[in-house]
């Protein structure tokens, strides 16, 4: 059985697409309210989410729907242009860009007051100032499916997580193509498809077909889509190391087959206990986040048109 570890390390990217050829640097700034009901990290992402539609909306503009017309509204001009053009959902907010890299991020507490009932409450913001290097989006991406289960019943589905949960992946796609998971806690990425234990042919990506229904990461012989009774899905069993940790799925789907980075079998096995050992768990492959983001943005930088990233972040909850 495989075990993934969990770290507590929040790690802030913004949603990757397909894009253009021409990249431009661009700024945001949003702030969120601290509330006694939510936790730093939710806050913090969250702002950075709309700090970096922020950004996008300086860069691109955004969306403006006015009845079956989509228009694209430059906020420096106010001026408005009917368009065809692709738009992505950030935030809940339409945008006609898309995130390449995240160059810098700053956060700051901004105290101040609200007045509710005409009674005057003291309160924190979380300011997120954020810099990226993004492009203008050129296509639309492929409509893909995909979410984390709990169980291999497509009504688990969730992203909250505990301690020893089992995980799953649901997909599906409307074309065929090849799929490959990373799951990242912004110190390693570790590879949870292709399987590893997958054919030699299958190394370099698991291939999908189109219009079927997946379910990964399940030994239950309806998942075997290799048809082969011999052929064993790695099982993954979450893990925390703090009461709750947060960590960002990479959900990868290209048409063809991408050149995979180079993967080392032994980096988290010391966090195994003797007891683990014995019982079969071992750790998927990993490289080190910098290098699985390098990888990332060189595929994409030649893939242009053949390549789509969904990214999904996850909570792990330990038990007490």
């Amino acid at each position: 059985m495989k075990r993934i570890t969990i770290l507590n390390i929040l790690f802030i990217l913004c949603p990757f697409f397909l894009f253009s050829q021409q990249q431009v640097k661009t700024t945001g700034e949003a702030q969120v309210e601290l509330t006694e009901n939510r936790s730093r990290q939710d806050v913090k992402k969250e702002a950075c989410n709309m700090a970096t539609v922020n950004a996008l909306e300086k860069a691109f503009g955004s969306v403006i729907i006015q009845g079956n017309s989509t228009y694209i509204s430059n906020i420096n001009t106010g001026e408005k242009t009917e368009t065809n053009s692709v738009f992505n959902m950030i935030a809940n907010t339409s945008v006609k860009g898309e995130v390449v890299e995240v160059i810098n991020e700053i956060y700051e507490d901004v105290k101040g007051y609200k007045v509710i009932e005409g009674k005057k409450f003291e309160i924190t913001d979380i300011l997120c100032k954020i810099t990226i290097r993004a492009r203008e989006l050129a296509e639309p991406p492929v409509d893909f499916t995909t979410f984390p289960l709990a169980c291999t019943n497509i009504n688990c589905k969730t992203t909250s997580f505990a301690e020893n949960d089992d995980f799953f992946l649901y997909y599906l796609s409307p074309i065929s193509g090849y799929l490959y998971v990373y799951l990242d806690d912004g110190e390693y990425s570790q590879c949870l498809l292709p399987y590893s234990n997958m054919p030699a042919e299958y190394e370099s990506g698991m291939p999908v077909k189109a219009d079927r229904e997946y379910i990964f990461f399940s030994i239950e012989p309806e998942h075997n889509y290799f048809e082969d009774e011999y052929f064993k899905e790695d099982v993954y069993t979450l893990y925390s190391e703090s009461k709750k940790d947060i960590n960002r799925l990479f959900i990868i789907f290209t048409k063809t087959l991408l050149n995979k980075p180079k993967l080392d079998d032994n980096v988290l096995t010391d966090q195994l206990t003797e007891q683990e050992i014995v019982e079969g768990y071992t750790m998927p492959k990993t490289l080190k986040s910098e290098d699985f983001q390098k990888w990332l943005n060189k595929c994409r930088s030649y893939r242009k048109n053949d390549m789509q990233v969904d990214i999904i972040d996850i909570t792990i909850t330990k038990q007490m």
